[in-house]
C-alpha cells in the first residue's frame, strides 16, 4: 500500500530563531547519527514548497528532501546555495542550528540526504496505522493531512492541532493537556523545522507516535526520543523530482515522479 505523504498546512510558523534546549539537543543527536557526513554536494534543487539536496559518497548518490514551509531563500541564503556546491553534507546539515527559516529547512534536507535509507521497510500508510491504533482512547494529529477526514471517521476521537481556521480544528489552549493524555500521536516531520519535535515528542511521551512526510529524518535518534513509527520517503528517481521542485510543485504533485514510502517501525530493530 502506498502511504499518503502528501503537503499539507504546516500547525505552526516558521520561527526565525536558533535551535535551543531540547530542540538543540535533537538536531546535533540527528546530525551525529548521518552515514554520509563527508558525501559532496552536487546538485541543490530549490522551489517555492521544496527543497532537494543530493550528494555523491565514493560514487554513492545520497538524496534528502524538506518543505520549505512557504519560505523563500534571502540574498545571503541564494549565494549560500552556490556556495553549497561542492561542500559535505555535514556543513549544509548544520544549517539545521540557523535563525533563518529557509536556512533551517536547508539544513533538513542535507540531513536527510546524509541518512542511510532502511531498506526492506514496507510501504503502509501512515492513517492506516493511526487508524489501527487508535480504536480507545485520544489520537492527536498534528497538521491537517489530506487524510484528517477519513482518519477522524476511523478512531474513537481525534483532535486535530493546526493553527490555521480549518473545520474541527482543537484549540491551542487545549494542546498540552491532551498532550499529556493521548494513546496516538501523529507528528508532521516538519516540526523539526519549526523548532517544536521535541516538545511534542516529551509532552506526549506516553503516546504511540507516527512522524510523517517528506522532511522526516529516518534516523533512529528518534526512536529514542519516544517515535514508534518513521513514516518518510526515498528519492529514487532525483532527477524528474529535482525538476519537479524546481517548477514549484508541491509533494502532492511530484510525488509520482520518483518518490518510495517508508513507513520503519521501532520494533524492527529488535526483530
Amino acid at each position: 500500500m502506498k502511504k499518503c505523504c502528501n503537503h499539507h498546512n504546516e500547525p505552526t510558523p516558521a520561527l526565525d530563531r536558533p535551535a535551543e534546549g531540547s530542540e538543540r539537543l535533537l538536531i546535533d543527536e540527528l546530525i551525529q547519527s548521518m552515514q554520509h557526513p563527508a558525501a559532496v554536494i552536487t546538485d541543490i534543487a530549490v522551489g517555492s514548497h521544496f527543497i532537494g539536496i543530493q550528494a555523491d559518497d565514493n560514487g554513492q548518490a545520497c538524496v534528502g528532501l524538506a518543505s520549505t514551509l512557504g519560505v523563500a531563500p534571502n540574498n545571503h541564503e541564494r549565494k549560500m546555495i552556490t556556495e553549497m556546491i561542492g561542500k559535505p553534507l555535514i556543513t549544509a546539515a548544520g544549517q539545521l542550528k540557523s535563525s533563518s527559516g529557509f536556512s533551517i529547512s536547508f539544513g533538513a534536507a542535507a540531513l536527510n540526504a546524509g541518512i542511510a535509507v532502511p531498506k526492506d521497510q514496507p510501504e503502509i500508510e501512515a492513517s492506516k496505522i493511526m487508524a489501527e491504533k487508535g480504536t480507545d482512547g485520544e489520537t492527536i494529529l498534528v497538521g491537517d493531512f489530506p487524510f484528517t477526514g477519513w482518519l477522524r471517521e476511523q478512531v474513537k476521537t481525534l483532535h486535530l492541532f493546526e493553527l490555521n481556521e480549518v473545520a474541527g480544528r482543537t484549540p491551542p489552549n487545549q494542546w498540552d493537556a491532551m498532550l499529556g493524555r493521548c494513546q496516538v500521536l501523529g507528528l508532521t516531520g516538519t516540526t523539526l523545522i519549526t523548532r517544536a519535535m521535541a516538545a511534542y515528542l516529551e509532552k506526549a511521551s506516553q503516546a504511540y507516535t507516527i512522524i510523517i512526510g517528506p522532511t522526516t529524518p529516518l534516523s533512529p535518534v528518534l526512536f529514542s526520543h519516544g517515535a514508534d513509527v518513521l513514516a518518510g520517503c526515498e528519492v529514487v528517481s532525483p532527477a524528474p523530482v529535482f525538476e519537479g521542485i524546481r517548477q514549484g510543485l508541491s509533494f502532492r504533485e511530484f510525488k509520482n515522479l520518483g518518490i518510495r514510502f517508508i513507513s520503519w517501525s521501532k520494533d524492527t530493530l529488535f526483530l
